[in-house]
């Protein structure tokens, strides 16, 4: 009889230690699977994920300026003031990141707008094509 109470016991036990495993894994799931996966690149069996670039490709980036460079270049008749500078804004938004992908020194965004922003913008744009990214369209 002792042994049925023990063996009773012990199965209660057990089936509530279970069940709390059970439960636990299921709400601790996300932190258990980063500490294995930490664990295994400590071991040395999973590689090391690839760096993820900053910014925005530079085929995008190259493509952005050469779409908003025959626009922020001349004012068209009709435009209204406020697009045309919106565009200009835009084109020099996207020259800044040009130069922080392949780390081209610049002041344009210190620069008021001028005669001296303006020929900060065509140094920059030098500079680029001499990095490799072309900003005039072919036509």
């Amino acid at each position: 009889m002792v042994d049925d109470t023990v063996a009773g016991l012990l199965r209660i036990i057990g089936g509530t230690v279970l069940a709390i495993v059970v439960l636990g894994s299921v709400l601790y799931m996300h932190p258990i699977a980063s500490l294995s996966v930490r664990f295994a690149r400590w071991l040395r069996i999973l590689p090391r994920p690839a760096p993820t670039p900053l910014g925005l490709p530079i085929e995008r980036i190259a493509r952005d300026l050469r779409r908003l460079e025959p626009e922020a270049r001349r004012h068209r008749q009709g435009t209204p003031v406020a697009k045309h500078r919106g565009v200009v804004a835009a084109y020099d938004d996207v020259l800044l990141e040009a130069c922080r992908a392949v780390n081209v020194e610049t002041t344009l965004d210190a620069l008021p707008e001028g005669i001296e922003r303006e020929s900060e913008r065509l140094r920059v744009e030098y500079e680029l094509e001499r990095a490799g990214i072309p900003i005039r369209s072919a036509s």
